[in-house]
């Protein structure tokens, strides 16, 4: 049954169009405040690299590779910062997931979850995964899914206790792959709160030519290391 889940989401066939570029607006609800964030992002599916262009008090560009190779550019100031970290990879981005139809498991699967149950439930098709021993407190991730599609995502701890939720929704159709437009996701807090974290996609664009600069952006050669213009 499972297996004919996969096979599913893979007829979803690749269509040329290896660039795909998009506006995300992030909204996060903590303690009665809201905090917005603008950022335009770009996706080189042939060299599994992302760029994004964050719209903020001070703008700055982010360029990530699969290996979690990270560079951070500041226009503002010419300075640019490096470091390596592998949950920020561009291959553990869920444009990432959704753009090379790898829904069935939305990057569980690459952080050491084990699928342990696969069933139905009327018409939506439900996986249960045991995360990894390293991995702690979090026993399980339930994944839901309608037409063969991610609609919702539910971490437990060893007490049944519900830890996150994840809505996907808004679902469009881009030929080669499927992008929910709205994705809420709820994480509750030990003290009893929540932590509401809202992302929209908008303007989605899939291209087979790099046709904007970002795509390729270069760092200029003279940009310094961050914190190296203080003092002077």
């Amino acid at each position: 049954m499972f297996f004919l889940f996969l096979l599913v989401c893979a007829s979803l066939n690749a269509q040329p169009g290896s660039f795909i570029s998009l506006k995300q607006h992030t909204e996060i609800l903590e303690n009665g405040k809201k905090i917005a964030n603008e950022v335009d992002l770009f996706f080189d599916n042939n060299k599994q690299i992302i760029t994004k262009y964050y719209h903020s008090s001070s703008e700055f560009i982010m360029i990530s590779n699969s290996l979690g190779e990270i560079k951070t550019y500041y226009p503002g100031t010419n300075e640019v910062g490096y470091k390596q970290i592998s949950e920020l990879s561009s291959k553990r981005n869920l444009i990432y997931y959704f753009s090379n139809n790898l829904t069935d498991h939305l990057g569980l699967a690459d952080e050491g979850f084990n699928l342990i149950s696969n069933t139905y439930e009327n018409q939506f098709y439900v996986t249960l995964w045991k995360a990894p021993s390293i991995l702690k407190g979090i026993e399980t991730v339930k994944m839901v899914f309608e037409k063969g599609l991610p609609v919702y995502s539910e971490y437990l701890t060893n007490k049944k206790k519900i830890l996150k939720k994840i809505y996907y929704t808004n679902y469009k159709d881009f030929t080669q792959f499927r992008l929910p437009l709205k994705i809420i996701e709820i994480s509750y807090m030990p003290s009893g709160d929540s932590i509401i974290n809202r992302t929209l996609f908008s303007d989605v664009k899939v291209s087979s030519s790099a046709d904007d600069k970002y795509f390729n952006f270069k760092i200029p050669d003279n940009a310094k290391p961050v914190g190296s213009n203080k003092g002077q």
